[in-house]
């Protein structure tokens, strides 16, 4: 019999029922505690109370609400001016209704001035609830905050719930300790952020918007035998933490694959989650593992386009990748590829959303693959990282070809048992060699005109350069020596300051030209010019390599692309970028204001200082990293202070979110900043066809496919040499108009990309 929705109790103006979508939501904590059993016997063992259970009385009181009348009355109004236009529009969707009469839907609840969920807990109280289940009550549409606080004690019943969540926040968080609100975190975010996540996927599916399915993780090994590191990784899989080195080629992927598969086997964990040091690593080892599991998330600022470019052709619904989107963000698929960075902003609990990925987190397995070591503003970050997750039990793999013995008492600072590093050394991949020819000084291009040459004579070559700037001048005088030389090579720029789109192109370029099945149909040709970017993000490969010096470990890399696909020996020349007679090392330093001049960081020094021309196999390189990271780090002041800031935003804010609001692309709050880098805007391509976006996924979908981002010093010198124009308005949605930065005809192009070239080289990746 057909729902007589008059006279029921409604829980949405498009006539869902109070009942109908209480079962719905009960039925999706249902479906989540069947697949995250880890996450079940996890909450047990730490609160010894039953989540299934908890989460079940959270669902069906988290909307009672809503029986509010004055609520009713105005969500019935509501109604009722969606069944006048649907009269008109019988096959239309509530959803249609809101984009046509934008302002007319919903507007009575908009304007009745009543929260539900502060009329659930007044409900649910009487019940004599834990707390954990009131807060999740009171957090579900993401109230649960200072920047609310007016709108909690504006009634005096109200007040007194507002006064206890803060109480109870108070409590935990005077006690200064890390461990127990680690423990408190986990006991109120599971039920906070699973009641919103079941809450959201029932809506949607009232909605019949797409909802990815929830999957378990997986994984079967692909090959007929298991390589060295493979068996040492499975072997020693239930170590709480894994500190894994091995070169190039060895199979790393897998392995943690592998290990993810023996830890979620027995609940210690219901997904793997593999951090990447930039967005670019991420989005290729995101395409690897996806060749054997299909069901993995990309999450970054830029993944949308890389990860759902088939969007662009037609080959996927927009919604759809818009909801993968989303599950990845929220470390809900059974694998997520995604930066550090993402793990890192989520312990500041300035979103609301921040407490699902937390919850999700510390229910997962980490990976974390080919941190930088040099780089102590970074490493920091991610030593508090470990410490979090040592907190929540969660097994932890560490996994690089450039991991230092120095690295074994770091970890063991974030409370870690370890022994020692997992290595292979039997690895063919050891006995690789390759031969650096020379170390050569140079300060400008034309002191290696003559390497340039020797390039276009071999037919190709990999060429690193640390600055954008520096890559884009040495593009323009190889491409005119070649065009000079009458031969027909191809050369590829690659760096950061391409569009997503551009980007994808380019990446197919060089596998094309120079990537594993060119070396073996003989095929392969080119000269790829390259910045960080191209470190471990491309597999591609040359007999011949041109790279300016840079921190071992980063070398390493970068040699790991010498004859990848074969045993033959590669050939390095090693330049050292000088500057008016002074060594120029940027990035890897620090730039001082006061001197407007570089200071290198001690690994660079080091690595220049022990280098010399050889022969030289993966094992040396690893002596030699021994050497450079002879010592164990010891953070800059500013590392200290910066790591400081970001534990006491977590124990601060572990309840109540604060004031301050983060946008997802940003990397910094006001007190914290996950990488040392200045801060950054975008700048597109091209000027909208269309100034009006309508919603901000519209919006979205033409930053992903048009924008760029730059640092804001090179947005303000694009300004001022009239190459970057800000004067182009506007509006996303009903919110006030914005001006964006686009770049001028001819400053961007798909060879170059954003060229601003002008004496300027401290612009990297």
């Amino acid at each position: 019999m057909k729902e007589d929705k008059c006279n029921n109790i409604l829980a949405k103006p498009s006539g869902i029922t109070l009942g109908q979508h209480r079962s719905d939501v009960v039925s999706e904590v249902s479906d989540i505690c069947q697949i995250f059993i880890g996450t079940c016997e996890k909450y047990k063992k730490l609160t010894g109370k039953d989540l299934a259970m908890r989460l079940s009385v959270s669902a069906k009181w988290h909307d009672n609400g809503k029986a509010c009348p004055k609520w009713q009355e105005a969500c019935r109004k509501d109604f009722q001016s969606y069944q006048l236009w649907k009269h008109n529009h019988p096959t239309c969707s509530f959803k249609e209704y809101s984009s046509e009469k934008r302002n007319e839907a919903g507007y009575n609840l908009r304007t009745v001035g009543i929260r539900h969920e502060f009329y659930s807990l007044k409900e649910a109280v009487v019940t004599n609830m834990p707390i954990p289940i009131l807060a999740a009550i009171a957090a579900h549409h993401g109230k649960l905050g200072l920047a609310f606080e007016d709108k909690w004690t504006s009634c005096p019943s109200f007040k007194q719930f507002w006064n206890e969540f803060r109480k109870t926040s108070n409590d935990i968080s005077e006690k200064e300790s890390l461990a127990l609100v680690c423990d408190k975190l986990l006991e109120f975010d599971t039920i906070r952020g699973l009641l919103q996540f079941a809450d959201h996927r029932a809506s949607a599916k009232e909605d019949k918007e797409p909802v990815p399915g929830l999957n378990c993780f997986n994984y079967r090994f692909p090959f007929e035998n298991k390589r060295g590191i493979q068996k040492l990784v499975e072997d020693n899989w239930n170590n709480d933490i894994l500190l894994v080195r091995a070169p190039t080629g060895a199979g790393k992927t897998d392995a943690s694959l592998l290990w993810a598969s023996r830890q979620i086997a027995v609940h210690k964990a219901d997904r793997l989650v593999i951090a990447m040091p930039t967005r670019f690593t991420a989005n290729a080892l995101s395409v690897n593992v996806a060749a054997t599991l299909s069901d993995t998330g990309l999450y970054h600022s830029s993944a949308w386009y890389s990860k759902y470019s088939k969007v662009q052709n037609g080959e996927l619904d927009m919604k759809e990748a818009l909801a993968q989107q989303k599950m990845a963000n929220l470390l809900a698929t059974p694998i997520t590829v995604c930066t550090i960075d993402h793990l890192l902003m989520s312990l500041t609990f300035t979103q609301e959303s921040h407490h699902l990925i937390c919850s999700n987190l510390a229910n997962s397995c980490v990976v974390i693959d080919e941190a930088d070591f040099y780089d102590d503003f970074t490493l920091a970050n991610i030593i508090f990282l470990l410490k979090v997750l040592h907190n929540w039990k969660v097994p932890v793999m560490i996994m690089s070809a450039s991991l230092p013995e120095s690295a074994l008492q770091l970890y063991i600072k974030a409370g870690f048992n370890i022994e020692s590093i997992l290595e292979d050394k039997e690895s063919d991949s050891y006995n690789k060699c390759f031969n650096i020819k020379k170390l050569i000084e140079y300060d400008d291009i034309q002191d290696i005109n003559y390497l340039l040459k020797y390039c276009i004579e071999r037919g190709n070559a990999i060429i690193y350069l640390n600055t954008v700037d520096k890559a884009i001048k040495v593009y323009k005088e190889i491409k005119a020596l070649v065009l000079g030389s009458g031969k027909d090579i191809p050369i590829i720029l690659y760096h950061s300051r391409f569009t997503e789109k551009d980007k994808q192109r380019k990446e197919n370029m060089l596998l094309d030209n120079l990537g594993r099945k060119a070396w073996n149909n003989g095929t392969a040709k080119g000269i790829a010019i390259l910045t960080q970017i191209g470190e471990i993000s491309i597999n591609i490969s040359s007999e011949l390599m041109i790279s300016e010096i840079c921190p071992i470990d980063r070398l390493m890399q970068r040699a790991g692309r010498l004859c990848r696909f074969d045993n033959s020996v590669g050939e390095m020349y090693a330049l050292i970028p000088y500057k008016d007679n002074t060594l120029y090392p940027a990035p890897y330093g620090s730039y001082s204001q006061n001197e407007k001049s570089w200071i290198p960081c001690k690994a660079l020094l080091s690595t220049i200082d022990i280098l010399k021309a050889g022969i030289y196999s993966a094992q040396d390189l690893v002596n030699i990293l021994n050497k450079v990271y002879s010592e164990e780090a010891v953070f800059s002041i500013k590392a200290q202070t910066n790591v400081q800031a970001l534990e006491q935003m977590l124990i601060n804010n572990w309840l109540m979110n604060p004031v301050e609001k983060w946008n997802d692309d940003d990397t910094h709050s006001n007190s914290w900043r996950s990488r040392d880098i200045g801060p950054q805007g975008l700048v597109f391509v091209i000027k909208p066809a269309c100034t009006h976006f309508y919603n901000y996924s519209e919006y979205m979908e033409f930053v992903l496919s048009y924008s760029i981002s730059l640092p804001v010093y090179l947005l303000d010198k694009g300004r001022k040499e009239h190459r970057i124009d800000s004067d182009c308005k506007i509006t996303i949605g009903s919110n006030d108009p914005i001006f964006i930065n686009v770049i001028r005809d001819g400053f961007y192009t798909f060879d170059i990309g954003v060229d601003l070239t002008n004496n300027e080289e401290d612009n990297f990746l």
